[in-house]
């Protein structure tokens, strides 16, 4: 199991794993430094609080080599005579080949450094306590992945894990509430580092497995070797029984029925079933009603984007920051689209019924798209209206609905042609093991339309900003109709191309759900010239398709391409927020600089540098359509390109080659 885990990593994509190791180890190195630099009163108090926030990192972040990787499912091993605890213990030794389990143990290193300020016997201890915590952690973060797999089978546990993914989301769009929030309170963070985190939370933190090992190597500085021991047989005797309950997980995953029962009910959906248009887009909107209400993975990515919008709010409330609270509805919208990119692989080979049926794709791309306005948009429009009435902030107003209904439009349209044009295929929703949330990588195609969804909203930001430079009320509601014109356009344009072309590929749309995306990427480059001949819409044209030409130069793409796609497509958006923000700031003449870097530059050069932020973040996502849409190698006269004899689906199962 340990090769096949290799072999994984050997031959799938690094750059994710570079840049998640570069930024982990930075973490890691920041712990080991707190370790040695930290004040001898408050060191053990901070390195226990260090190591609970990997213990939180480990268990609720668990997509690493640790912990949510699916690369080894236990169904595959599930015929082979092999006993259930040999299966547990291969799985488990292959969870710590890879990135994560090395940087965790770079940062348990800081029991070592603490050790050595207290002596020979602390460090004896830490050389122990070391392997014994990082296995801790790893056990962790798998038993908790197979309870959350059996618990999002329930409505509660999709509300947890929605809410939980919510708040890391909603953390990321308020980051500048939270920096704001946060300087507030500099002094406080100096007195941790001169005194510690003051009691009786130090005590607590100690008293969590995580800070075992920091227990130890304390009790051990200060010679009282049975709790020092005692701490140390603690690891032990916890590890051996997250052991035994993953196993009976394990057991239980590989013997028990891979689906959950169907839940009956009329519901909301139910209730609204009966006021749909007879006919077959009403019967497309209501099975996509029902299956956002009772698919574990739809539930959860609907939940999560309303979950979102809802604690950006009490974010906003908390930390006496209110300016971002009217948003909350764009940030709803923004991740609906971003989480529907991919309901087509989400339904698997379900597909060939709506393929069967003439006329089927256009009634099923409308009504899709008309789900996706019923569950999304009603909620996105009350709490923007909602969040404007509720802080008086009335400057949003025309700011808000001229970006609502080009964002609506733009979700509306770009979720079902990426769904068409750029699927990302996982498990079939019956053959999704013991987690049912199991489905395709869907990171680039994030990457690709966020920028896109940002860039779709130009036009009405742009009106409107003008009859605010201008002080023209009217230009500034103007924008308004044009953020509705362009919805209107985007809507029905994108999906109009998403249903023609459902039409005209959807046995190679069949094949790359049924199939993975290599084998069908390989029939189209390898057909017939005459079916190339005879159908100018066919293999070629699909080829050259700007979405499909992304996705594989996205799986074709070298490491340092791949490694700049990755760094410019998570960084893009901070100049173009300063730029923005700072001409902002200097149109209404605001004197607060905050973090914006263009406001500190001397007063004649502000309004260059700020242009030049705009440009410098035009300039990356040039770079990065640059890199996703140009002609491969052999389009571009570089001979063949090499073939996968025996392609691999993303949920890494063999298929045929």
């Amino acid at each position: 199991m340990i090769r096949m885990r290799l072999a994984v990593l050997r031959h799938g994509s690094g750059t994710r794993r570079a840049v998640g190791g570069v930024i982990g180890l930075a973490l890691a190195l920041l712990t080991v430094l707190t370790a040695a630099l930290a004040p001898p009163l408050a060191v053990t108090g901070l390195l226990s609080a260090l190591m609970a926030a990997w213990f939180v990192g480990w268990v609720l972040g668990p997509s690493g080599a640790g912990g949510g990787d699916t690369s080894l499912r236990p169904e595959y091993f599930a015929l082979e005579p092999i006993p259930p605890r040999g299966i547990a213990l291969g799985l488990l030794a292959s969870s710590f080949v890879g990135v994560t389990v090395p940087v965790t143990a770079v940062a348990s290193l800081s029991l070592l450094v603490l050790a050595v300020r207290w002596g020979v016997l602390a460090a004896l201890v830490a050389v122990v306590a070391i392997p014994l915590q990082v296995v801790f952690l790893v056990l962790a973060s798998r038993v908790v992945t197979a309870l959350s797999g059996a618990a999002l089978r329930t409505r509660i546990g999709v509300e947890v894990t929605a809410i939980r993914n919510a708040a890391v989301l909603a953390a990321g769009f308020s980051a500048y509430m939270l920096y704001q929030a946060v300087s507030q309170y500099t002094d406080v963070f100096a007195l941790l580092w001169n005194r510690g985190v003051p009691a009786p939370y130090d005590t607590v933190l100690l008293a969590l497995p995580s800070g075992w090992g920091v227990h130890a190597v304390t009790a051990a500085g200060r010679g009282d070797v049975p709790s020092a021991l005692g701490a140390l047989a603690a690891l032990v005797l916890a590890s051996t029984g997250l052991t035994a309950c993953w196993a009976s997980l394990l057991r239980q995953r590989m013997t028990s029925p891979t689906t959950a029962p169907a839940r009956h009910g009329r519901g909301v959906t139910g209730r609204l079933g009966s006021l749909l248009p007879s006919g077959p887009v009403g019967a497309v909107i209501g099975r996509e009603l029902r299956t956002w209400g009772r698919d574990p993975r739809r539930a959860l990515e609907l939940r999560t984007a309303l979950w979102t919008g809802v604690l950006v709010c009490a974010l906003g409330v908390l930390v006496g920051l209110t300016f971002m609270i009217p948003l909350a509805g764009l940030v709803v919208v923004a991740l609906a689209a971003l989480m529907s990119l991919n309901v087509y692989a989400l339904d698997g080979t379900a597909l060939w019924q709506t393929l069967l049926a003439p006329g089927a794709a256009r009634h099923d791309v409308r009504g899709r798209q008309a789900a996706w306005l019923l569950v999304f948009v009603p909620v996105a429009v009350l709490l923007s209206v909602g969040g404007i009435l509720f802080t008086g902030q009335h400057w949003a107003w025309p700011w808000v609905f001229a970006v609502l209904p080009a964002l609506v439009g733009g979700g509306a349209g770009f979720s079902v042609l990426f769904a068409v044009l750029w699927p990302a295929p996982g498990p079939e929703p019956h053959r999704h093991g013991g987690d049912p949330l199991e489905s395709g990588d869907v990171v680039g195609q994030f990457n690709v339309l966020f920028p896109v969804l940002l860039l779709s909203v130009v036009p009405p930001v742009a009106v409107t900003a003008l009859g605010f430079f201008l002080d023209q009320p009217g230009l500034m509601w103007s924008g308004v109709a044009v953020g509705v014109l362009e919805g209107l356009l985007l809507g029905w344009g994108l999906g109009r191309v998403a249903h023609r072309r459902l039409e005209r590929r959807g046995p190679e749309l069949l094949g790359t759900l049924r199939w993975g995306r290599d084998t069908s990427a390989r029939a189209a480059e390898t057909g017939t010239d005459a079916e190339r001949e005879g159908d100018p819409s066919g293999t070629e044209g699909a080829r050259r398709t700007p979405l499909s030409r992304a996705g594989r130069n996205l799986d074709s793409r070298s490491s340092r391409a791949g490694a700049v796609v990755t760094a410019l497509g998570l960084t893009f958006w901070l100049p173009l927020y300063q730029g923005s923000m700072s001409l902002v700031a200097l149109a209404s003449g605001v004197a607060e600089r905050s973090w914006h870097l263009p406001l500190y530059v001397p007063g004649p050069w502000r309004l260059p540098a700020a242009v030049g932020m705009l440009l410098l973040g035009a300039l990356m996502v040039a770079v990065v359509a640059r890199l996703l849409l140009r002609a491969p190698e052999d389009e571009r006269g570089g001979g063949n390109t090499a073939t996968v004899d025996h392609p691999v689906r993303e949920d890494g199962a063999a298929t045929p080659g």
